[in-house]
């Protein structure tokens, strides 16, 4: 089977390429394999393509429900069913809680009860209370404000709080078919693991039996926690023993206000991660030491297609993490803005453990390079790690005045207003996501790297796995180019899920970063110039050159170091005075430097 890359490049190809691949093929391809994977590059026309199925599949009734999970709120604010709502589909955007309407002192409360996993007492005992509650839509919105809405929109943090969320709208809204669009793969990469603590069980027995709920349900409730309490992780992973009791409205919130009463802020709501703990993977679930019990608690329990924007993931990663397989018709295709090019620093100097010792000639030579590029006419964005972009702004900032430069400054991405300035040089920082402000600078530079630990590697594939079930990773390193791989650190386990999926992972975490801050100037699609700074492989493209140290970028420039352009300074400087007749003793004491040093730049002059 042939692996070579399809080149999307240049406006003619990209627009071709967007109206042979319209919402009509996307749906298509949903229909078909179930789960699809849409692997654009930032730029290539997700968004765009996303509103298009979203209305495709509700105006054509290819599905009764779309819900759209997006990694931030302003990727959600910007969708056109946001922006323009159809009168003729029922939306609804699923919103944070109005603090500022509930009120200083009412926010303080409901704030302790979310903590705790609360929202029923909350609603009953701030929400019903509150004189502001017919005109507030915080209270329904999870409730009857879902009946019979067609498209919701949400952010993909609710998986992480609740794993039923999917399954919740679902039921709400009576829909059968449902499709369910993520933007961008975070989803696969966050933490779905849940622990419930022996204290909070033994909370939750007193509270039900406090509690008015029958004597049957006690009873029921009482068993279940009882064995619970007592299983070793063997009987735990028993797959059909451990469905919770299903428990009415009226009947949680009978046993959660006992529990508030007794415990007070103590008291957590465990019953919806008892819920989940019964439908999820039975081996890894686990009892710890100290009684607890930790288990996976993955979103993905309701039978709805899943559709995935991400031109950062590998289909091994989603299959492990997820638990799905995905059709992904868009592997084979490369795209690359026209004129793009893309070049790489492959130095360990950009780590975070050598940065700050190499900061001043690395900025140094980037802030030569960016000083070219606005001479020219281009506007310029900076990438750093988060921790170290303060440091970046002040060291570039303050090299800018040694130079009496006055006409640029250097801006932190977050104070940064849209503007046409080519002399402001914004620094954002990797993990930034749908920041679309940045779409028309012509160059981006990244003056660091961006690396995780051999921890946050093995966290990110087995964080749902019992320890007992854990395999040792390990980070190496190869040369000419620099490359940093993931691996199983005992050869042992070659031919196992963590073998095949810790490298994709690591490229992932990493590279998939970066590609998120430096797409923000659109590379993929329009003519760019980009340098990262990454001991890894490209992702999505190929590097247009790769420099193993400083000094090749220097020279492929032509930047001088600062000693350099000293010394020409000083050299300059010479030459001018002793244009003027000076003698080299004069000149010297002029300029603060030796008689010797004078003789030796009209020597090499007159060479």
């Amino acid at each position: 089977m042939s692996t070579t890359k399809k080149l999307i490049s240049g406006a003619e190809c990209l627009a071709n390429f967007r109206q042979s691949n319209c919402a009509e093929i996307i749906l298509q391809h949903c229909l078909e394999y179930e789960n699809t994977a849409v692997s654009w590059q930032v730029g290539v026309g997700k968004s765009y393509n996303m509103d298009e199925v979203i209305e495709a599949a509700i105006r054509q009734e290819i599905y009764d429900l779309v819900i759209v999970m997006t990694p931030t709120r302003s990727i959600i604010d910007e969708r056109k069913f946001i922006t323009n709502p159809p009168a003729d589909i029922e939306v609804i955007n699923i919103r944070p809680r109005p603090a500022e309407l509930c009120g200083k002192e009412r926010n303080q409360v409901w704030e302790k009860y979310e903590a705790r996993n609360l929202a029923h007492l909350g609603k009953r005992h701030c929400c019903e209370l509150c004189p502001k509650c017919s005109e507030c839509f915080w209270p329904s919105q999870y409730g009857k404000a879902l009946q019979g809405k067609q498209v919701v929109f949400a952010t993909q943090a609710h998986l992480e709080h609740n794993p039923y969320f999917i399954a919740h709208i679902k039921q709400m809204t009576s829909a059968e078919k449902v499709l369910v669009i993520f933007d961008e793969a975070n989803v696969s990469l966050a933490d779905y693991s849940r622990i419930i603590t022996l204290d909070s069980i033994r909370q939750l027995v007193d509270a039900t039996e406090r509690s008015d709920v029958s004597k049957k349900r006690k009873a029921e409730i009482a068993n279940y926690l009882g064995c619970l309490t007592n299983a070793p992780s063997e009987d735990l992973q028993d797959v059909y023993a451990w469905a919770f009791p299903r428990l009415g409205v009226n009947e949680m919130t009978q046993i959660l206000t006992c529990g508030d009463e007794l415990f007070g802020d103590s008291f957590h709501n465990i019953i919806y991660d008892l819920q989940a703990f019964g439908y999820s993977s039975a081996e890894s679930r686990e009892k710890l030491p100290n009684g607890d019990i930790r288990f996976p608690a993955s979103p993905f329990t309701s039978e709805s297609h899943v559709l995935l924007y991400s031109g950062t993931t590998h289909l091994s990663i989603l299959k492990m993490r997820l638990g799905i397989e995905f059709h992904s018709p868009y592997d084979n295709y490369e795209f690359k803005g026209e004129g793009t090019t893309w070049l790489n620093l492959a130095s360990s100097i950009g780590a975070s453990t050598n940065f700050k010792k190499n900061a001043p000639q690395i900025l140094d030579a980037f802030l030569q390079l960016s000083m070219q590029r606005i001479k020219s006419g281009k506007r310029v964005l900076l990438v750093s790690k988060k921790e170290h972009v303060d440091l970046c702004i002040d060291t570039l900032n303050q090299m800018l005045v040694e130079q009496n430069v006055n006409d640029i400054r250097v801006v932190h991405g977050e104070h940064y207003a849209e503007s046409s300035d080519l002399t402001l040089v914004p620094v954002i920082h990797y993990g930034v996501i749908g920041i679309n402000q940045y779409e028309e600078f012509d160059c981006c530079y990244c003056l660091n790297s961006y690396y995780v630990t051999e921890k946050i590697l093995s966290d990110s594939i087995q964080g749902l796995r019992a320890d007992s079930e854990r395999i040792e990773v390990a980070i190496t390193y190869s040369k000419k180019p620099r490359r940093r791989y993931g691996v199983v650190a005992d050869n042992r386990h070659q031919f196992t899920d963590v073998a095949e999926v810790v490298n994709p992972m690591l490229q992932t975490l990493e590279m998939g970063c970066v590609v998120q801050a430096v797409g923000r100037v659109r590379p993929f699609t329009k003519t760019r110039e980009v340098i990262t700074f990454q001991s890894n492989d490209a992702l999505g493209t190929t590097y247009g050159k790769e420099f193993s140290n400083l000094a090749e970028l220097r020279e492929h420039f032509g930047i001088t170091t600062k000693r350099t352009r000293s010394s020409n300074s000083k050299a300059d400087s010479v030459m001018a005075l002793s244009a003027k007749n000076l003698k080299q003793a004069e000149i010297a004491k002029q300029l603060g430097i030796s008689a010797r040093q004078v003789r030796r730049y009209l020597q090499q002059s007159a060479a």
